[in-house]
């Protein structure tokens, strides 16, 4: 190897500044994450620390790390007078706020041998609610999940450039599921954590049912504008908007189609007045499409 040609400290150091500031893609944070943690370890990094790296960096962990602490052992600490919280913040109750620093290490150390004795008993069951990698899912079938999710979350549609998409089973693996490409659909982590393996919810069709366009139909082919579950149509009468789903009505429309119809009618400046509801193009079999006009 010629001089020249010899790679040097200074030629890595600016080939990795490079890639930092112009040449890393990022759907999440576990590049970046991975290379610094790397970098605080002198240069090396254990799976395990990166991994630990990865969970303090992830606010959809602590988001449900925090759901638990409010469910469980928060309440429980706090009938037991334990624990006090006040504006969010936990303190010892206050008998025990008067304390040494052996008194403390010694607490500490019962803490310890609490949490050495009950891993010991229950090993990998305490986390198995959180474990979906007992049969992965193969790469290729994960990237159609994701690219037929269009890169979203299945159950918040939020974007995978915001969260990172998990492949999720619809019947968890649990109960039978298997690796079938219709028993698997796209969610962000925050909630495919909180997604049970009771609960066999398929976020999937329901986003089937907000994409499918009724053939003849004037609403679900002449928006003058949308937004991802509502639309803005014009009537002979002026405006109207209606959710993307044909042939559902007022009494079963979902929460965030609510949610999406409210910020419609704000972002098309609707009269704010009589609102009436009406299945347009009914017949035949056909419910028609639920549309909302305003009368000032």
């Amino acid at each position: 190897m010629s001089r020249e040609s010899a790679p040097t400290a200074g030629n890595g150091i600016d080939r990795l500044r490079a890639f930092l500031e112009n040449d890393m893609t990022m759907s999440h944070l576990y590049q970046p994450v991975m290379i610094r943690t790397i970098l605080t370890g002198g240069g090396a990094a254990t799976k395990r620390q990166i991994a630990a790296a990865f969970s303090a960096a992830d606010l959809s962990q602590l988001e449900y790390y925090e759901a638990v602490l409010g469910k469980y052992p928060g309440p429980v600490l706090r009938r037991r007078e334990i624990v006090e919280l006040d504006d969010g913040v936990y303190r010892l109750a206050r008998d025990l706020r008067r304390m040494d620093e052996w008194q403390r290490a010694t607490l500490v150390s019962l803490c310890d041998a609490k949490v050495a004795d009950f891993v010991s008993k229950r090993q990998a069951a305490i986390w198995a609610h959180r474990s979906g990698n007992a049969d992965p899912v193969p790469g290729t079938l994960r990237w159609q999940v994701i690219t037929r999710a269009m890169g979203r979350c299945e159950a918040c549609g939020v974007s995978s450039e915001i969260r990172a998409l998990e492949v999720d089973h619809i019947v968890p693996r649990s109960q039978g599921g298997s690796n079938e490409l219709t028993n698997l659909q796209a969610l962000c982590s925050l909630c495919n954590q909180q997604k049970l393996d009771r609960d066999q919810t398929d976020f999937h069709a329901a986003h089937a049912e907000v994409k499918h366009r009724r053939e003849g139909c004037y609403v679900c082919q002449t928006p003058v504008d949308e937004d991802d579950l509502a639309l803005v149509v014009e009537l002979p009468d002026g405006l109207a908007v209606a959710p993307r789903r044909h042939g559902v009505d007022w009494r079963d429309l979902w929460q965030p189609e609510v949610n999406a119809l409210r910020r419609t009618e704000a972002a098309a400046d609707m009269p704010r007045g009589t609102m009436t509801t009406a299945m347009l193009g009914a017949g035949d079999g056909d419910p028609g499409h639920l549309v909302l006009t305003y009368a000032s």
